[in-house]
């Protein structure tokens, strides 16, 4: 098999190259510079899905307007310890580090916070949220929902998105989070692989007439599965109803990825300040961890150390200069 041409950047020269890609598509500073940042932090992470190739989806929906690159999101509820915004058909990141402060504020003073935001674009990677929240020394829960992909109980079409959760622990070592979806898999990686012509696994997808299918295109006329059947279905309808509260679109009424209207989706994150409850609780936490009777619990979230250089393949910067145009 031939090697795939890429290129090679640090992850400041990536952003640099990002913020430039996401300006000429339309979009402001302030909108450039957080995607761009969680783009990096998602490659950094080893997130490809959720980094540069989402990055594509991104620039696509501002040149063809669903998403507003120019968006002044606003906080429309506040009681102590719940906000209530709106992303304005922006980012939801960029909004997410408007609010960020105040939630913080809120966690630490109520114990307990939750910002509820809608009218939002796609969440990209969670753990972008969840890392801000844990580096404030606060336990984060981050959940959004995403455009109609996924097939659940046996439904014969996509019915909910790929619906993620990421969870983070604050810890002196670094924060020790997850950050799944509710899918089997990415839609990106189905759309790689029809891209590439090759076959996915058993239990990613259904075709167009919602049988089980190997064939990527095929799938891409169908949907995606939950993981593990029923307890997958159960998440990404839990993540459903919490990313909604605040008046967000539900995903068989968001947009997809073609037209001109946005999606309007939603997202649920809740921050805990463990000190509330004890003074102790990270310190027993990094105890429990250390357990010589207990190693596998060392794997749970374990701290990736960041990349340092980023190979991104010419055929996606290629596509990536393409959209911006």
């Amino acid at each position: 098999m031939t090697p795939t041409a890429s290129r090679s950047f640090t992850p400041a020269d990536l952003e640099v190259l990002c913020r430039e890609v996401v300006r000429r598509a339309g979009a402001s500073e302030a909108a450039a510079q957080v995607l761009a940042v969680a783009t990096v932090e998602a490659e950094q992470r080893k997130r490809p899905a959720v980094g540069v190739r989402h990055l594509l989806d991104y620039v696509t929906a501002l040149r063809d307007g669903r998403l507003n690159g120019d968006p002044s999101p606003t906080l429309t509820g506040s009681r102590p310890s719940a906000l209530v915004a709106d992303a304005d058909g922006g980012p939801a990141q960029l909004a997410f580090d408007l609010f960020l402060p105040r939630l913080i504020d809120a966690a630490e003073s109520s114990g307990v916070a939750v910002l509820s935001l809608r009218n939002a674009f796609t969440t990209g990677e969670l753990g972008f949220y969840v890392r801000r929240l844990t580096t404030a020394g606060l336990i984060g829960l981050v959940c959004g929902n995403s455009p109609a992909l996924v097939s659940v109980y046996g439904s014969p079409g996509p019915v909910t998105g790929t619906n993620p959760l990421a969870f983070g622990v604050p810890q002196r070592s670094g924060s020790r989070a997850f950050d799944q979806a509710s899918s089997a898999t990415a839609w990106v990686n189905v759309r790689d692989a029809a891209e590439r012509g090759e076959p996915i696994p058993e239990g990613w997808a259904n075709d167009g007439d919602g049988e089980a299918t190997t064939d990527a295109t095929a799938a891409l006329d169908g949907s995606l599965l939950p993981f593990g059947g029923v307890k997958g279905a159960n998440i990404a309808i839990m993540v459903e109803l919490l990313a909604t509260l605040a008046g967000g679109s539900f995903s068989l009424d968001a947009t997809g990825s073609s037209g001109s209207e946005p999606p309007r989706l939603g997202l649920f994150a809740l921050a805990i300040d463990p000190a509330a409850f004890d003074a102790t609780a990270l310190d027993r936490v990094e105890r429990h961890f250390a357990r010589d009777d207990a190693s596998g619990l060392e794997a749970f979230g374990r701290p990736r150390e960041p990349l340092t250089r980023i190979d991104i393949e010419e055929s996606l910067l290629e596509r990536l200069a393409e959209a911006a145009r």
